[in-house]
């Protein structure tokens, strides 16, 4: 909405002496407008940092995102809060655009990786972003902000095939623990589903039959089904007959599909400490965290000629931007692509 539509939505909404419309003005005050001679509606008077972040918090946990999304931005946001605190603003009404430029210049001078720099800017933007779509402010002070020069951003580590062959090796097949952690990886790689979205599988989610994961729980509350190869319907096949039997024994009534050995659901940190073991004795120098068998999953994908869109599908991304980043990490080559796909008539 334009700062035009913003008016007539003021006009609308505020209580104002109708008689008196025709001549009010709007009048700039910080970084808003309000209307000179009128009454803002209830919850317009002010906007005290910690409680409008709550709401903002709120607002995320309704939209469906991630719990480590929303911890993030309010993590990233409290850094921002505290910038406020020490220029002595209380009121999120009195953000400039001058404010939030120097809080970026003051994030760009700190020895940040350039990603990291861009999570300090990003739920600053989505914060104020909330606040004019519901109309809390009329002006968004980080118009123009970019969270950071994409051309600065380094690319995302990816696994060879070979490295990553290595690395699904290192489990001690003997050993039911590391049967299962094969299966976690088989499915990570094969799917490329995201760490949160492994651990919320179920037993209910799994199709051996037809190759399936069904995601219910994805990014934003979008579920999808995704396929997985061969080896990984192999290794969750010997998990689901004869591991997790014996780990449910000891909790019956949970569903999970992955569980420990106390039959509680695996979690996140515990999958993550197993990879950098696996990694270890695979004598990796890579990172090889649960997202860097998503990238790679992705990245292989393109190598061998998927077509993106199917890859940005199996991602659940919601724009093909995101997906398109991978398309940097292996460049594809235009020319073998074309002579490979092109019906040649």
């Amino acid at each position: 909405m334009n700062l035009e539509g913003r008016w007539r939505y003021l006009e609308e909404t505020w209580r104002v002496d109708k008689m008196q419309s025709n001549v009010l003005q709007l009048k700039k005050k910080g970084n808003y407008l309000v209307v000179e001679g009128g009454e803002p509606p209830p919850g317009r008077e002010g906007m005290e940092l910690q409680g409008i972040v709550s709401e903002f918090k709120t607002y995320l946990e309704v939209g469906g995102y991630a719990r480590s999304t929303i911890d993030c931005y309010c993590q990233y946001l409290s850094y921002f809060l505290h910038y406020l605190q020490e220029l002595g603003v209380a009121d999120l009404k009195q953000v400039s655009h001058e404010t939030v430029r120097n809080y970026q210049l003051l994030v760009g001078t700190m020895d940040l990786a350039e990603e990291t720099k861009a999570l300090r800017i990003r739920p600053v933007k989505r914060l104020f972003g909330w606040l004019l779509d519901s109309h809390r402010l009329l002006i968004d002070p980080t118009e123009k902000i970019r969270e950071t020069n994409r051309k600065n951003r380094s690319l995302p580590e990816v696994l060879t095939i070979g490295e990553m062959r290595l690395l699904l090796d290192q489990p001690n097949l003997s050993l039911r623990m590391q049967i299962r952690d094969r299966a976690i990886m088989e499915t990570l790689y094969s799917s490329g589903i995201r760490l949160n979205e492994l651990v919320q599988l179920t037993v209910h989610d799994v199709d051996l039959g037809d190759h399936v994961l069904v995601v219910r729980k994805g990014k934003g509350n979008q579920q999808r089904v995704v396929p997985i190869g061969k080896n990984a319907g192999m290794y969750l096949k010997e998990y689901l007959a004869d591991i997790r039997p014996r780990y449910a024994k000891k909790n019956p009534q949970e569903r999970r599909l992955f569980l420990s050995n106390e039959g509680r659901p695996v979690t996140g940190n515990t999958i993550r400490s197993a990879l950098f073991k696996y990694k270890k004795a695979a004598g990796l120098q890579k990172t090889a965290s649960p997202h860097s068998f998503r990238r790679s999953c992705a990245t292989h994908l393109l190598q061998q000629g998927a077509d993106i869109r199917y890859v940005q599908k199996l991602l659940g991304h919601r724009r093909i931007k995101t997906t398109q980043i991978y398309t940097r990490v292996y460049p594809i080559d235009l020319k073998q692509t074309h002579e490979r796909t092109h019906p040649q008539l």
